[in-house]
């Protein structure tokens, strides 16, 4: 089967969640089928990041789009009804470009990667399409406005509005839907949600599981306390809220106990950066994110908005890490434990339940070491990428 798979962003370096679900389920279906990819970019694509996406066997297809087109159209789409994010990602040159490629392409079937793209793709009914909403980002934007103030509230909480309805009304333009999971699927505004088909995103076990070298850290005390880690894009509010909270509000109840926060992801904005001291180190990017979890002794994730499946936790299980994080979090995962059980994961909801927690797992090695065990059987079970991509072609066949 012919594959087109159209993507707002070019998914390599995987630093941002979208950019990972794409390139795996890419390096996947191309084993099977014959995968075209065509992205957005607003700048030159570095010929390694090329060679990346194509040593995985995809024909790659890359759309320019202009600065100032981008601004134009910012400029009156408060006076549209459709979210901010289309608008940012659309561009009439871009979309007589995706259509060229398409005519010439002439897939079997298209797979458009999130609502942001829907517009470029929407009406091409000569083509089967499968729309891929990855999370329901209606939800998380609302959530983001609840704690947001001033004019950022109001900008929020429109947002939030126009993707809870453009989210119900692009559904009935394509044949099928994915989305990342069920807990999405149910936040989605149209009666006909239980047709989403829920993908999953997956993990690479022996990727994670390699042996890599841990970090260097510079930590005046000893012997070496527990490091707590926290990962992800840290520009990303979500990831930025939950680092402040872990610093801010729960490692102040930590006190007596050796911990260590360790903050490690790409382009830490200065509220993070902020965050270093004594006893919190932010590595900013790194190229191989594996030796923070080669670092770590627990991973920590105090994400209070955002939705989807957070693939930090994967990660953090693949690793072998005792995870702690949230309940929305927890409900993203392929099969959520309950909150009480904390079976894959410890769930914890109050800063004062965090830090019995985080006390209570630094200072039980044994309970650790079967979350841990725990965690990794569940990434083992319940997180592969080749069963993501199989459900695609289930969808794509039907």
């Amino acid at each position: 089967m012919k594959i087109l798979v159209l993507a707002s962003r070019f998914p390599w370096p995987l630093e941002k969640g979208d950019k990972l679900r794409v390139y795996h389920l890419i390096k996947e279906l191309a084993r099977e089928h014959e995968v075209t990819l065509c992205t957005l970019a607003d700048q030159p694509v570095p010929a390694e990041h090329l060679d990346q996406i194509h040593s995985l066997g995809a024909t790659t297809h890359i759309v320019r789009l202009s600065w100032w087109r981008r601004a134009l159209r910012m400029a009156w789409a408060p006076l549209s009804s459709r979210p901010f994010q289309v608008h940012w990602f659309y561009q009439t040159p871009a979309a007589r470009r995706i259509q060229a490629i398409l005519s010439t392409a002439a897939p079997d079937h298209v797979f458009c990667q999130m609502i942001r793209m829907s517009e470029y793709v929407k009406e091409s009914h000569e083509f089967p399409r499968t729309l891929d909403y990855m999370d329901a980002l209606s939800a998380g934007m609302r959530r983001r406005s609840r704690l947001a103030h001033g004019p950022k509230r109001w900008l929020l909480a429109m947002e939030g509005r126009r993707l809870a309805q453009y989210e119900a009304s692009i559904l009935n333009y394509f044949d099928h839907q994915t989305i990342i999971s069920s807990a999405d699927r149910n936040l989605i505004s149209h009666p006909e949600r239980k047709d989403i088909r829920v993908v999953p995103n997956g993990v690479d076990l022996p990727h994670f599981q390699a042996h890599t070298a841990a970090l260097e850290l510079e930590i005046a005390t000893s012997p070496r306390p527990h490091i707590l880690l926290f990962t992800g894009n840290m520009a990303y509010p979500p990831n930025v809220r939950a680092a402040v909270r872990l610093v801010q509000r729960i490692l102040p109840l930590l006190n007596g106990l050796p911990v260590h926060v360790l903050i490690a992801g790409a382009s830490p904005v200065a509220a993070v950066r902020g965050l270093a001291g004594p006893r919190v180190t932010v590595t900013g990017w790194l190229d191989d994110i594996r030796s923070a979890y080669r670092t770590g002794d627990l991973f920590v994730a105090p994400l209070d908005i955002g939705t989807g499946l957070q693939n930090k936790i994967l990660e953090a299980m693949a690793s072998g890490l005792p995870c702690v994080t949230t309940p929305n979090v927890a409900a993203g995962l392929p099969s959520p434990p309950r909150p009480a059980s904390g079976h894959h994961v410890c769930v914890a909801t109050t800063d004062e339940d965090w830090a019995a927690a985080i006390r209570r797992l630094c200072e039980d090695e044994e309970a650790a070491a079967d979350l841990a065990q725990s965690g990794q059987d569940y990434v083992r079970k319940s997180a592969s990428w080749s069963a993501a991509a199989a459900e695609l072609s289930i969808t794509f066949a039907s």
